[in-house]
């Protein structure tokens, strides 16, 4: 796993934690969220594949769904078969944001307690991976919550 892949799980594991902090959570029926990915770490050259789930009864039926999602990515199908769970979530919210112009470096996730924060977390992240030329490019993709959030 490359550098950029293993701070972009550092860093969106640590807003994962701090989000938890001080902020309430409405409890929700079914709350159990789950990321998987697919990456080698090259952006640019590989791609990357991607699955979430949200709203599920348990963290295990999160995690097979994301799995099942990312591992059906069609746009890049090598990624797609290594795609393994990376995050697991309680009634939080997940943002992904990426350059779309194929052959660029700059993708992003986040979770955190709502929407607005994991949009903003996950472009941030996109624009670390982007770099200075195409950090304006980062758009948020997706956004969902597991919650009222």
């Amino acid at each position: 796993m490359s550098n950029v892949v293993r701070g972009l799980m550092i860093g969106a594991a640590l807003s994962v934690a701090a989000a938890g902090l001080g902020v309430g959570l409405t409890a929700a029926a079914f709350g159990e969220g789950a990321i998987a990915i697919g990456a080698s770490g090259d952006f640019a050259k590989d791609g990357f594949a991607f699955g979430a789930a949200i709203n599920k009864p348990t963290a295990d039926e999160a995690g097979a769904q994301a799995l099942a999602t990312c591992r059906k990515y069609r746009d890049a199908p090598k990624m797609a078969e290594i795609c393994q769970v990376v995050f697991r979530f309680s009634h939080e919210c997940y943002a992904l944001s990426f350059d779309p112009d194929a052959g660029t470096p700059g993708v992003g996730w986040a979770i955190a307690g709502n929407k607005e924060i994991a949009e903003d977390r996950a472009n941030r992240n996109c624009q670390v991976t982007a770099g200075p030329d195409r950090r304006q490019y980062c758009k948020v993709s997706q956004s969902f919550c597991d919650t009222d959030n």
